[in-house]
């Protein structure tokens, strides 16, 4: 799913469906359309943070090698949050985790972890898919954006229909034994 495709949803559920237009037909944007744009893809990137590190993690596999053991979580194609498995030549491997590098004692690994997704320009792609859907991510964005404007009616409203449509996306999923955060009434 495209960023911009959730903005663009975003816009709509804030009533903004004029600018959701422009946006979409690629018009040129005045520079109170274009912060607006800017600050729904901050509150994108916020939402689509929150929902892998806390409710719906996305998950990577890699191998990797190196001569000394010594595995930088720079060098990881996603930045790792949680190293869920390592295997060294098919069998579980022991492992030593450092706030820069994973140490492992074999020269080729394979990891299994969670991650979080990057920060997404407008141009680009959700790592998500699937359950968490468009819907979701812009009703995220949509609370975020109200917050940060003090919109708090607006704000606790589209909350509370995030909220539940995440609570939807997870009893779609297979059962895990994660709990999800507290959440504030």
């Amino acid at each position: 799913m495209k960023v911009k495709d959730v903005i663009i949803s975003a816009l709509n559920i804030l009533g903004r469906s004029g600018l959701a237009a422009s946006l979409a037909d690629g018009d040129e944007l005045t520079a109170e359309e274009r912060e607006t744009v800017d600050t729904l893809l901050y509150c994108f990137n916020a939402t689509e943070d929150e929902v892998a590190r806390n409710y719906m993690p996305l998950f990577a596999r890699e191998e990797l090698s190196s001569p000394d053991g010594e595995y930088f979580y720079a060098s990881f194609i996603n930045p790792p949050v949680k190293i869920k498995r390592v295997t060294a030549a098919g069998a579980a491997a022991e492992y030593e985790l450092f706030p820069q590098y994973m140490a492992v004692n074999a020269k080729k690994i394979t990891v299994e972890y969670e991650y979080a997704p990057s920060k997404k320009r407008l141009e680009g792609s959700s790592d998500f898919g699937g359950e968490v859907g468009e819907y979701l991510l812009a009703l995220g964005a949509a609370s975020e954006y109200c917050l940060i404007n003090g919109e708090l009616e607006e704000a606790e409203l589209w909350e509370n229909k995030y909220r539940r449509e995440i609570d939807r996306a997870q009893r779609k999923l297979p059962s895990c034994g994660s709990i999800p955060p507290r959440r504030w009434v």
